[in-house]
């Protein structure tokens, strides 16, 4: 695994929780809400995945 890829995995899942509490917090409906959060979710785990298999 290169560096770089290690150092952004490791910044994408600290700010992961972060980014899901502020879409929390916002005030947008609840489907647009667990949208986001499903989007977010899904992107983290294939750059996790992508990250893993090289």
């Amino acid at each position: 695994m290169i560096i770089v890829e290690e150092i952004l995995l490791i910044i994408g899942f600290l700010m992961l929780p972060y980014g899901i509490y502020e879409i929390i917090r916002s005030e947008a409906d609840k489907v647009v809400k667990i949208t986001l959060i499903s989007i977010s979710l899904v992107l983290f785990l294939i750059e996790t995945i992508i990250v893993l298999i090289q």
